[in-house]
């Protein structure tokens, strides 16, 4: 009788051990109880995101660490182009359709930065919209869709950016592309003239 019950001591012991070894391994499910909170998860993971970006993040192949636990993807994209802007606006409101959320972020623009042309001024200081698609990986909840999916920094994380460009550079053409783009930026408002 008693190596009985140790018998099943063991048994369930093992089973537990395996449960808990699983739920480690394979993550554990996102809280699901309380639907009026995920929104509010949703649209900060999406904003913490865009403070990291609008830092400059995405420019940096270092800081990609930071930026890379808000994503489902293991490395930064390789991207033409980015968008120096003056802020963002996240919307308050994210779409749930099909298991995913979707959250559009309205960026005011200052210019594009082509990487093989150079800086181009937006003297309109237009409104882009981007719509993010965020999803369940692994247990929580993860960027999973950026369209379109280039940098949004600021205008100083992009002069931080040019600044470091022209000094680690040697090629003349390169050189003329980064003194150029630095010139114009620095000249240009921040914030669009008043109307």
């Amino acid at each position: 009788m008693f190596s009985l019950l140790r018998s099943a001591i063991v048994v369930l012991g093992l089973g537990l051990f395996a449960a808990i070894t699983a739920a480690a391994q394979f993550g554990v499910p996102l809280n699901h109880t309380d639907p009026k909170l995920e929104p509010i998860a949703v649209r900060e993971l999406v904003a913490r995101y865009c403070r990291l970006d609008y830092a400059g993040a995405r420019l940096v192949a270092s800081d990609w660490l930071k930026i890379q636990p808000t994503v489902a993807w293991p490395a930064n994209p390789e991207f033409p182009l980015f968008m120096v802007t003056s802020r963002f606006d996240v919307e308050s409101e994210p779409a749930f359709e099909h298991g995913k959320y979707q959250v559009t972020v309205h960026y005011r623009s200052l210019g594009k930065y082509d990487m093989a042309e150079g800086y181009f001024e937006d003297p309109a200081s237009q409104i882009q919209s981007v719509v993010f698609t965020i999803a369940e990986v692994n247990g929580e909840w993860r960027i999973t869709e950026i369209e379109p999916n280039y940098p949004h920094p600021s205008k100083s994380a992009t002069l931080q950016w040019l600044n470091q460009a022209l000094s680690g550079t040697q090629d003349a053409m390169a050189r003329t592309i980064y003194q150029h783009a630095l010139e114009v930026l620095r000249a240009q408002q921040s914030s669009p003239p008043a109307k």
